[in-house]
């Protein structure tokens, strides 16, 4: 196996090499397993629950308590998510199945990089949204978008995200962050 690519949701984890395979799996020992011997793996869920840290800069007041990677892919590439991981406490339970899967793959020897396939979506779109990923068209677009980079038949939007993600596993990419005094140290990698 080589790369893989993870969309975590609350109740399941869609795992997908970069040849095109997708499976859905509910348990993190299990996606750990399905994982043994990927060169790399990118994970589309937080690495970390923000820290409560105030950022300052001209950006949207919800933004002001964002993790660094999720300023920083706004301001470098015009890639803005639509929310900001929050505090601990306050994470959804998909957020906190992902810290679980996370910590279980660094417990195994990986590390894990962070992707936001809706981002890179946008970006491989030309910097345009492709049609809403419940959509027909939205999946048609996303399969498109993915067809330079790997082969898939897939139609659920958790697999397409899946894909992405292990596109951007395989790269060529590269990780946008902050690297400043008071830094998170995250990063979300996209495709050079």
């Amino acid at each position: 196996m080589s790369f893989v690519g993870i969309d975590v949701g609350a109740r399941r984890f869609h795992v997908a090499t970069d040849d095109g395979a997708v499976v859905a799996l509910a348990d993190v020992a299990d996606v750990v397993a399905a994982c043994d011997g990927a060169r790399r793996i990118a994970i589309d869920a937080p690495a970390e629950a923000a820290t409560g840290r105030v950022h300052s800069g001209d950006h949207s007041p919800k933004f002001a308590v964002g993790r660094c990677n999720e300023i920083a892919a706004g301001e470098q590439l015009g890639v803005w998510v639509p929310w900001v991981t929050p505090l601990l406490e306050d994470a959804p339970s998909w957020m906190l199945a992902g810290f679980a899967l996370w910590h279980a793959l660094r417990a195994g020897g990986h590390e894990p990089i962070e992707v936001y396939p809706a981002g890179q979506f946008w970006l491989l779109n030309g910097k345009r949204w492709p049609p809403k990923k419940s959509t027909p068209e939205g999946r048609a677009a996303r399969r498109s978008l993915l067809a330079p980079h790997v082969r898939t038949t897939a139609d659920v939007h958790d697999e397409l995200d899946a894909l992405m993600a292990a596109v951007v596993a395989r790269g060529p990419s590269h990780a946008i962050g902050h690297d400043g005094p008071g830094c998170d140290g995250s990063s979300i990698w996209v495709l050079s």
